[in-house]
């Protein structure tokens, strides 16, 4: 089973227009409303691919109630934690140059019994064999130590995580060691306090300082350059696919979903690197925050080029 826990979900609409008047009119096109939040599209993708996952996190109010009728309708299990207020609208606007623009909503305040509560559920629904998804901001009140308390928490279950964060939470969260941490370029530069023109050596080299006993996969998602997979006895850059893009949103949590479904099915390096490329991607070509369909991910990844820029 894979667990995906979002702390700060959100119904995410997304649309379009031809060009981005700050100060004026905009009419939108393609208007698309869904559950969403980062552990939530991962589950969408999981469910896609045929998998089994349960979505946990917090809900509030009737955009939770959406949120969590419209993963059941799409027959993905739920065990969230209600909280007072209402969850969040995100509004995501792509021009015709697919340059993305969000304007997100904060969600409601979490407190200190809520956050207990979800993590007695999260150590309740963790078997030995269930890998769990961390991924993406929490919400107000939390602290940003919930993760590395989180990834300790259910490591001692037996569980494996995937971790995907930035900031405050990426810096503690990554001590607790979980199986794979996924930054993108940006995320590790600024973790390692350099410039965000590094280039792939210095980004091979960064990446393997978090490489430890525990965390066997440190993944670098760089957009259109592609990304790096590094473990202990190998480094591979993918390079991205080009594809016939509809919208952005999305695509760096179906990397985490493949990477997570090829791990539960003992994919072997090359094989996640080439399904993990292809859920991106194939998030990529379709409209809103929908997956790809498995039948498109098998066709892609057979495109995927690898190249194998270190080796034990």
């Amino acid at each position: 089973m894979i667990i995906t826990v979002t702390f700060n979900p959100a119904i995410d609409k997304t649309a379009e227009v031809e060009e981005l008047k700050v100060g004026g009119l905009n009419r939108l096109s393609n208007v698309m409303q869904d559950a969403g939040g980062k552990g939530v599209n991962v589950s969408k993708t999981i469910k896609a691919f045929g998998g089994e996952t349960l979505c946990t996190g917090f809900l509030a109010g009737s955009a939770g109630e959406y949120i969590d009728h419209t993963l059941k309708d799409l027959h993905i299990n739920t065990n969230f934690v209600w909280v007072e207020g209402m969850t969040r609208t995100n509004l995501k606007v792509l021009d015709k140059d697919m340059e993305l623009t969000e304007l997100n909503e904060a969600g409601p305040l979490i407190g200190e019994v809520e956050v207990e509560q979800l993590k007695q559920k999260i150590c309740e629904l963790c078997k030995n064999d269930s890998i769990v998804v961390l991924s993406g901001n929490v919400s107000k009140g939390v602290d940003t130590n919930i993760y590395y308390e989180l990834i300790n928490e259910i490591k001692k279950s037996g569980s494996r995580v995937v971790f995907d964060a930035d900031g405050e939470l990426f810096a503690k969260g990554i001590q607790a060691k979980p199986l794979v941490i996924k930054p993108n370029k940006y995320e590790l530069a600024t973790y390692f306090g350099v410039s965000q023109d590094v280039d792939n050596k210095e980004i091979i080299s960064l990446a393997k300082t978090l490489l430890n006993e525990d965390t066997k996969y440190v993944v670098v998602s760089m957009g259109k350059q592609g990304a790096i997979f590094i473990t202990q006895d190998q480094v591979i850059l993918a390079e991205a696919l080009k594809v016939e893009a509809h919208s952005s949103v999305g695509a760096g949590d179906a990397m985490v979903a493949g990477i997570t479904y090829a791990i539960e099915q003992g994919y072997s390096l090359e094989e996640m690197i080439r399904f993990a490329v292809a859920a991106s991607a194939g998030a990529v070509m379709t409209k809103g925050t929908q997956p790809a369909s498995m039948e498109v991910v098998k066709k892609l990844k057979n495109k995927v080029v690898l190249t194998t820029l270190e080796e034990n």
